[in-house]
């Protein structure tokens, strides 16, 4: 495999095992049963895609790196003690950072899957897979996570007083 699609794909691979442990670390905090099942089950989707990924590195004759790995997960573990710092619970500055990291993630992660498909016509190894799918369910968990991010915004950064003083707009 071409050495840079090679540490590519474990560059991603690497990243998704971040987000698999920032997920987890999310799941756990909340009280919510309705958003701990949203991140639980986002996470359960990353760990789906992280065997894809695996799967087509396998495809090409290759094994994900381990060094990839170790970088990519102590990057993660120290983005993480910031986060946990900051506190994961809902309305801490933590969670709203945590949600703007995978948001990032998603994001990359769409971007991804849209240059596999782009680059898939000169990978037989590859042919049947879904790109354009997997970039679709992308999009999806982009908007979802979105819709979170900004309502963690709000509780994160707007104190509780101005939020009651009348809602957007008013100037308290």
């Amino acid at each position: 495999m071409d050495s840079n699609l090679q540490r590519y794909l474990n560059d991603h691979l690497a990243g998704s095992a971040g987000a698999v442990d920032l997920l987890q670390s999310i799941c756990d905090a909340q009280d919510d049963p309705e958003e701990a099942g949203y991140f639980c089950e986002l996470k359960s989707k990353v760990e789906d895609e992280r065997r894809f990924l695996k799967g087509l590195i396998e495809k090409l004759g290759q094994t994900d790196s381990t060094i990839l790995q170790v970088a990519g997960n102590l990057t993660a573990k120290a983005s993480k003690l910031k986060l946990m710092w900051e506190g994961f619970e809902p309305g801490n500055l933590g969670m709203f950072e945590a949600m703007e990291l995978l948001a990032v993630g998603i994001h990359g992660k769409q971007l991804l899957w849209v240059v596999l498909r782009e680059i898939a016509p000169w990978i037989p190894e590859w042919e049947g897979c879904d790109f354009a799918k997997l970039e679709k369910q992308a999009l999806a968990q982009r908007d979802a996570m979105e819709a979170r991010r900004i309502e963690a915004g709000v509780a994160a950064l707007v104190e509780p007083e101005r939020r009651t003083a009348g809602g957007p707009g008013n100037v308290v």
